[in-house]
């Protein structure tokens, strides 16, 4: 606005002062207000259009990654377009060579960057459909990514998305390979997340002994979410054992390590003070020679040591 105010028009001594060009003592061009009007007017529209992609499209976006890519994309149209209202307005050159002469840059660009281009369509595509954002827990999986990645997710800019792992690890996949991988987002919906650790008990011990056992061993844990109530399940035979399940639910996908830990901790000290092991008893094989032949014998726990070996 104050550069408009100095245009060199009829009755606006400053500008006629300052752009005019009659009058003895030093002028300055007419181009150079040209100039200057144009780039604040860029700026400004800028600015207008990152205040509106703040309050409209991502007002929960705590991060500016989302934001900041639209922004630049959408900043460098306006300043191209200012560009070209500097050369056709300010400098009277005609526009459509420059268009043309652009445009053939433009095709040799697109024909060396066919890559980064491709990321950088990628990245705007994530954003406007949004599987994932800033502080989300992800699980990467697809034929373009040799094994599962799943970490929090720190960034998506232009070319890339940055995950950190659970080590604290950086991992940089391109756009192009994460819109096309099969994505799992651990914190979305909002609310606990659920854990679910399996584990195989002998068919001999009573399943309602051990669901007991798990409920009991899972609810003694701090890490259980508020107001949730962990449960326990029996799956399915597996020969001589049976297969369990004990689900709880925890505030944040981020604390899965430790809370698993913990409850592996009170299911295996409840076992052991129930007298219930985990997986098969242990089987003790001999070999013997009789008759020149090697032949096995065998017994389901140490106590068989003690008694006659049966031949196999």
């Amino acid at each position: 606005m104050l550069i408009t105010a100095l245009f060199p028009r009829t009755g606006n001594p400053i500008g006629q002062f300052l752009f005019g060009t009659t009058g003895s003592g030093p002028r300055l061009p007419k181009e150079l207000f040209g100039i200057v009007w144009w780039i604040l007017g860029a700026w400004l529209f800028k600015s207008l259009l990152d205040l509106v992609l703040s309050k409209t499209f991502f007002p929960d976006n705590d991060q500016p990654h989302a934001r900041r890519l639209f922004a630049d994309l959408a900043s460098g149209l306006i300043y191209v377009l200012a560009f070209i209202g500097i050369v056709g307005t300010v400098f009277k050159e005609p526009v459509s060579t420059f268009l043309a002469t652009s445009g053939v840059l433009a095709i040799v660009l697109g024909l060396a960057l066919q890559n980064t281009l491709g990321d950088v369509f990628a990245g705007l595509a994530i954003n406007i459909e949004r599987p994932f954002g800033a502080g989300d827990w992800v699980t990467l999986a697809g034929e373009m990514l040799e094994e599962q990645v799943s970490g929090q997710v720190m960034q998506v800019n232009w070319r890339a998305t940055r995950l950190k792992t659970w080590s604290h690890d950086m991992v940089v996949i391109p756009n192009s390979v994460a819109s096309k991988a099969i994505v799992t987002n651990h914190s979305r919906p909002k609310g606990p997340h659920r854990c679910i650790i399996h584990l195989k008990v002998d068919l001999a011990v009573s399943p309602s002994r051990v669901i007991d056992a798990l409920k009991t061993a899972a609810v003694g844990s701090p890490m259980v979410a508020c107001g949730t109530i962990p449960q326990a399940y029996a799956c399915a035979f597996s020969d001589s054992l049976m297969e369990y399940e004990v689900a709880f639910a925890i505030d944040n996908f981020g604390l899965t390590p430790g809370a698993k830990s913990d409850i592996l901790g009170r299911v295996a000290n409840a076992f052991r003070g129930l007298d219930i092991r985990i997986g098969a008893s242990a089987m003790d094989v001999r070999v013997i020679q009789q008759g020149g032949r090697d032949v096995a014998t065998g017994a389901q726990d140490k106590t068989a040591q003690s008694q006659p070996s049966v031949t196999a």
